[in-house]
């Protein structure tokens, strides 16, 4: 990377003769030239560093990003990228460290899972969408790129990376979310997350799950309306079912630069039995 950087610094500044004598030169002072060249040289820094990641994030998801790119360049619509988003990511890149391997056997073997009828989990990314009306094209925010994943032993999921969202459901009449607290481990037991540094627990709401009706990403069911008019209607979805939605927002900012992996349980201390499992491995970006 470092020598990419300065091999487009050195070709910025070969394209870029300083001629200090002539007369518009003199009138815009004697750094304008230098000062154009060290903006070339900025430019060409940016674009090598947009290509490294344009790399890393295709072989992160086997093609998809080109595929998501071509398809915006096609339709002039916005997929899947984060440019203007709600969810602004860290201005300090660096390489996402991906998700943890499965639990330690002995916090697995500790987790007694409560029957709440734990189901339809996805883990997904927060980000903005296009739908269209009519001529027009309009932008949201919601829970996209899903994956849909099943628990293990009843009630583990998957591990998930930092930046990452789980959704969830349960039986409204087996759950009391007042019971439940989020309780994270780091694998080698050296280090417990406080409330302030765990996982966000129901960050997210209706209006997150239930994307704008004229959406092409699949998601079903969808609403029309405001914000407010969706969230409302995903909750009479949920009502209806008898079910309730959780969602768990992994921290996505970190000095952490070398990954740091967590056991994660939503533990009802009364009954010593947990809703959901996870383990999360924090870094210092999210996922791209």
């Amino acid at each position: 990377m470092k020598n990419l950087i300065i091999a487009a610094a050195g070709i910025a500044l070969a394209s870029t003769t300083v001629t200090l004598g002539t007369s518009a030169q003199a009138a815009e002072g004697p750094f304008s030239g230098l000062k154009k060249a060290a903006k070339k040289v900025e430019n060409a820094a940016k674009d090598v560093e947009r290509a490294d990641r344009a790399v890393k994030e295709a072989k992160r998801t086997k093609g998809r990003s080109v595929l998501r790119g071509a398809a915006s360049a096609a339709t002039g619509g916005y997929v899947g990228t984060t440019a203007g988003s709600n969810y602004p990511r860290t201005a300090s890149r660096g390489d996402y460290l991906g998700r943890p391997g499965a639990a330690p056997a002995k916090y697995a073997s500790m987790t007694q899972c409560a029957n709440t009828g734990l189901g339809n989990a996805f883990v997904a990314v927060a980000r903005d969408y296009t739908f269209s009306k009519g001529l027009s094209t309009e932008t949201r925010s919601g829970l996209i790129e899903r994956e849909p994943v099943s628990p293990s032993n009843g009630c583990v999921l998957p591990g998930m990376g930092s930046g990452e969202v789980v959704y969830l459901e349960v039986d409204t009449a087996k759950y009391n979310k007042y019971d439940y607290a989020l309780q994270c481990i780091s694998f080698d037991g050296s280090e417990q997350l406080d409330n302030t540094n765990a996982p966000r627990t129901n960050n997210y709401s209706g209006q997150h799950v239930m994307l704008h009706t004229g959406h092409s990403l699949g998601y079903t069911p969808t609403a029309s309306g405001r914000n407010s008019d969706r969230g409302a209607a995903y909750d009479k979805h949920l009502e209806s079912r008898g079910r309730s939605m959780i969602t768990f927002n992994m921290p996505e900012l970190h000095t952490d630069k070398g990954g740091t992996d967590f056991y994660c349980q939503h533990y009802n201390e009364k009954t010593g039995q947990s809703l959901v499992a996870f383990t999360y491995r924090r870094g210092p970006v999210g996922r791209p």
